[in-house]
């Protein structure tokens, strides 16, 4: 199995599949938190966060449990005769040697398979989350804050400015929804983590003429990591309806991409939260 071409072409099938007025594409999500190990209660990241968005998306699991067959049958939980599984990938390190002879590590990409805590019986009763009132956003809010970026509200557009290091936002009242905000915002500050001493981010050695496309997709990426994990929802971009086109060209030409995209975006992830987190 080509880990990388399975995963990217059950992408790109939602990306062309998405609603062209509502914009749902797998990452736009109204709560449900990030994929979580239902044996070891960790997140999912990276790549796996999108595999198992993907699955959510298409049967409607309405759960954000996963665990593998056995760690399923380790909880006393038994997967339903008929569910299918959803891919995951996890890294394997081995030592192999160089063209000169000599030893190195090297990373491999393997296949693991793993079952929605809906496709079982059995399942240890979930976690019942805190009343949301206003507490996700001021939660949002620290975490803006404990970034230290600079922030302008003014105008009408939402930019990252690398010559000045300043995000740029309208005024709240300008959004119709406070996630529409905060995914914004969170959008731009993605885009900020890849300045010189932070992340230092430079696509145009490993995405060249599409390095703009492969940046959008790591700041949505991000903003949906960030939203999602803070209890918020994942809503669309102003702009994202121009970049799916980009988006499905950039991961038709490159199987890797999204890997690369989405191992990016929970590194700025884990940067923008880091105070907080």
């Amino acid at each position: 199995m080509d880990l990388h071409q399975t995963i990217t072409d059950r992408i790109l099938a939602a990306l062309e599949t998405a609603d062209p007025k509502n914009w749902q594409c797998p990452w736009h999500r109204r709560g449900g938190g990030l994929p979580v190990n239902a044996k070891s209660g960790k997140s999912y990241r990276g790549i796996n966060v999108l595999s198992l968005w993907v699955a959510d998306q298409v049967s409607g699991f309405g759960d954000s449990r996963w665990a593998t067959y056995r760690q399923w049958s380790e909880l006393g939980a038994q997967v339903r005769k008929g569910e299918k599984s959803s891919l995951v990938v996890f890294y394997k390190d081995y030592e192999a040697a160089d063209e000169n002879g000599d030893p190195e590590r090297r990373m491999v990409a393997k296949a693991s398979f793993a079952f929605n805590a809906s496709q079982v019986e059995g399942a240890p009763a979930a976690e019942t989350l805190p009343a949301g009132g206003f507490e996700p956003i001021e939660v949002a809010e620290a975490t803006i804050q404990a970034t230290g970026a600079r922030i302008d509200h003014v105008g009408d557009s939402a930019c990252y400015i690398p010559s000045m290091d300043l995000v740029r936002m309208p005024p709240r009242d300008r959004f119709v929804s406070a996630d529409g905000y905060y995914s914004t915002i969170f959008h731009e500050l993605g885009h900020w983590t890849g300045a010189k001493g932070r992340l230092d981010r430079n696509l145009s050695g490993r995405f060249k003429s599409q390095a703009y496309a492969g940046e959008e997709l790591i700041a949505e990426l991000t903003a949906a990591f960030v939203t999602i994990g803070l209890g918020l929802a994942s809503e669309p971009h102003a702009q994202t309806a121009s970049y799916i086109a980009s988006w499905i060209k950039l991961l038709r030409d490159d199987k890797r991409a999204l890997f690369t995209a989405a191992a990016a975006a929970s590194k700025a992830a884990d940067y923008l939260t880091r105070a907080t987190g």
